[in-house]
């Protein structure tokens, strides 16, 4: 999808496009995440994200890392630290409770659908194993350098939406395992993306859509966006 800006949509019979209107408004699909400072506050913090949106639900309701930290407010993104400097994690709150509060969500028709972020095979299954509505979606960060194999056939496996972000690389891990962040000069992809005639960029959210995964690129540069976009 390509983003342009718009401030007012006029509709009318007479411009006969007020369906196509409808359909463009009803295939919108918007996630929301909860904050680390907010796993104790998790119905608030939805109210709010709600609020700020000027909506009754969202289709999908995210729990964004599996940690809780210190509260610092609803609608605020700040870290608390600790007398160490360190991050100040809430011991008192489970995964298992953000758990069930995001169920709640659902029965109280905020959200059509829940599931989490960044959580790892292991946190994925005991996730599985103490839900009463399964985790529709794991949003994780997945791509050439960094696979997550299992962790895609776990999700596969167990009826749960694998979903990768920053799939063109950006972890820490990939510095360590590679000694780069950047797979845009490794010469297997450039030697695929000259073979079929795409770019690197192409062949790994390609490489990706073919594991059955959904990818979520992002770029602030609408250039880039068309160029990219139609992959294959």
């Amino acid at each position: 999808m390509i983003w342009i800006q718009l401030t007012r949509l006029v509709v009318a019979a007479h411009y006969k496009n007020e369906a196509e209107l409808g359909e463009a408004l009803a295939e919108a699909f918007l996630t929301g995440l909860l904050w680390n400072s907010d796993h104790g506050h998790v119905a608030e913090a939805c109210k709010d994200s709600l609020t700020k949106l000027q909506l009754d639900y969202l289709d999908l309701y995210l729990v964004h890392f599996p940690v809780a930290t210190s509260h610092t407010g609803i609608g605020t993104t700040a870290s608390a630290l600790d007398e160490n400097k360190e991050l100040d994690i809430d011991t008192t709150i489970s995964l298992e409770t953000t758990w069930h509060d995001m169920e709640d969500l659902v029965s109280m028709g905020l959200v059509r659908s829940i599931g989490i972020s960044n959580y790892d095979i292991f946190l994925t299954r005991d996730c599985l194993a103490y839900s009463k509505v399964k985790p529709a979606v794991n949003q994780f960060e997945s791509h050439p350098y960094f696979q997550r194999d299992s962790l895609v056939k776990f999700c596969r496996k167990h009826g749960i939406c694998a979903t990768a972000h920053t799939p063109l690389g950006g972890s820490v891990a990939n510095t360590e395992l590679f000694g780069s962040d950047s797979y845009l000069d490794e010469p297997i992809l450039k030697g695929l993306a000259k073979k079929y005639k795409k770019s690197v960029v192409q062949i790994v959210l390609w490489w990706n859509i073919q594991r059955n995964t959904v990818v979520i690129p992002k770029t602030s540069k609408i250039e880039r966006l068309k160029r990219e976009f139609p992959s294959f």
